[in-house]
């Protein structure tokens, strides 16, 4: 039988749920950050959208700080400890060019028993929400999609290469098994393939666009990365034989990505939970309703919502409890998955965001790379934010009050300006410098100037 719905609840609740849900809500880890610290944060997300843009630091990196604090370099250590090989186990593995039977007969060999096993990586690369770096153990779950994209369904670009020059993915895959790990370019260099196909994104190599197809259905995998390049693997040497040993049917699949979605967003719409992992819309729509039915979704109607809303069930709970901790203070990356759903944002916080970088610098309106600084359980600013790694400096080009958001007057406006100038020299130090310089340009950026340089 279907649960009834639960009472309406208010958009403030409906904040710290989807705020608690990402694990933005309380204080930050204390001490040294280990591998169980980022577990946590994949707990709380799922997943993480991998983005190449640097101008401040990689945006998968700044989604990591907003929950695991460290410093740059110790995330990015961790991160490429749970999802690569390290460098010299795949070069050595490379230069022994041994049958392929051997290499997974030696990288299966246990500790004491002759070998060095190589430790079980926790995340892989894959198609999710964009490329996304995802949990080893949930790679069964998108086997739908890579079963659909070697049917044709994937990138209008890869899936007439595939179509069109499947002898040369056939032949990258042989290369690929006979000997080990390879980057787009080495693969063109060692194939002798010659200038690529042309494309709305401009020319791209035979390499790139066999291992892209590869990839997408699930024959190779990511092994490592040379500075933000990828070298990809086949994917027997890159993953566990137990993990691609699972069958997981499209509709059990969808449900358990669904299931997975809402629980990380707290609260969400039928259009939220579709998008965090990019399903289906109209069978993912019908999972929806069958986790409904099963009672593992609640339905709930969120105060000045237009539609219904969802949250997870747990044992007993009739209506979810809203968390009593209050968000921490803290600058997100575009791509956090807490408001990566434009409409969603919108929605939560009444935050229209649109990203900058394509626009033409003089049609921009906030900046190149703006970051929506939560506070208090809100959106209140934004800002765009740059670090000037020669100068070694955090530079502020511009910042931004929420006018609806903001507090207008009083304590409230204090404390957010010295909770905004204490994240600014918090992301500065993790960046590696203690220089802040904020310019002139946006509602907030004197007074913003004016705290930085009191507080320093």
């Amino acid at each position: 039988m279907k649960p009834a719905s639960s009472a309406p609840l208010s958009l403030r609740s409906a904040r710290r749920l989807a705020i608690g849900a990402q694990g933005l809500a309380g204080g930050l880890p204390q001490g040294r950050l280990d591998i169980r610290h980022l577990r946590a944060a994949f707990g709380r997300m799922g997943l993480l959208q991998i983005d190449a843009v640097n101008v401040l630091a990689r945006s998968h990196l700044l989604v990591l700080r907003a929950r695991m604090a460290g410093t740059h370099d110790t995330v990015l250590k961790l991160l490429e400890r749970a999802a690569y090989t390290r460098q010299q186990d795949s070069r050595a593995a490379t230069a022994e060019a041994a049958p392929p039977a051997q290499r997974a007969q030696r990288d299966s060999t246990p500790r004491g028993t002759g070998g060095r096993r190589r430790q079980r990586r926790q995340l892989t690369e894959y198609w999710s929400h964009e490329a996304s770096f995802v949990r080893v153990d949930d790679w069964p779950l998108y086997r739908w999609h890579m079963r659909r994209g070697e049917q044709g369904e994937m990138w209008s670009g890869y899936a007439r290469y595939g179509r069109e020059q499947r002898p040369r993915v056939d032949q990258a895959a042989a290369w690929l098994a006979d000997h080990g790990p390879a980057t787009s370019a080495e693969l063109d260099a060692a194939l002798g393939w010659g200038p690529g196909v042309r494309g709305p994104w401009g020319t791209r190599s035979h390499g790139k666009m066999a291992l892209a197809w590869l990839f997408w259905a699930g024959h190779a995998g990511v092994t490592e990365r040379v500075g933000f390049t990828r070298r990809y693997d086949v994917i027997d040497r890159v993953l566990p034989a137990d993990v691609l040993a699972q069958e997981v049917s499209e509709p059990d699949a969808h449900r358990a990505l669904l299931r997975q979605a809402a629980d990380c967003l707290g609260v969400a719409t039928a259009e939220d939970l579709i998008d965090y992992h990019r399903l289906p819309k109209r069978t993912a729509r019908e999972r929806i309703a069958e986790l409904v039915e099963d009672g593992a979704l609640l339905e709930v109607q969120v105060e000045g919502w237009d539609r219904a809303a969802y949250v997870p069930m747990t044992a007993n709970a009739r209506r979810p409890s809203t968390p009593s901790r209050t968000s921490r203070s803290v600058l997100l990356s575009p791509f956090d998955p807490l408001v990566w759903f434009r409409p969603r944002a919108e929605r939560l916080f009444g935050f229209h965001y649109r990203i900058e970088i394509y626009v033409p610098k003089a049609k921009r309106q906030y900046g190149y790379f703006v970051l929506p600084f939560l506070h208090n359980d809100a959106l209140v600013a934004r800002l765009d934010v740059r670090f000037d790694r020669e100068a070694r400096r955090l530079e502020v080009p511009a910042a931004w009050a929420e006018p609806n958001a903001w507090p207008p007057t009083g304590l409230a406006q204090s404390e957010a300006l010295e909770a905004l100038a204490a994240e600014l020299r918090a992301l500065a130090s993790w960046c590696g410098t203690n220089t802040v310089a904020v310019a002139p340009q946006g509602t907030l950026a004197t007074r913003l100037r004016a705290a930085i340089t009191g507080a320093d």
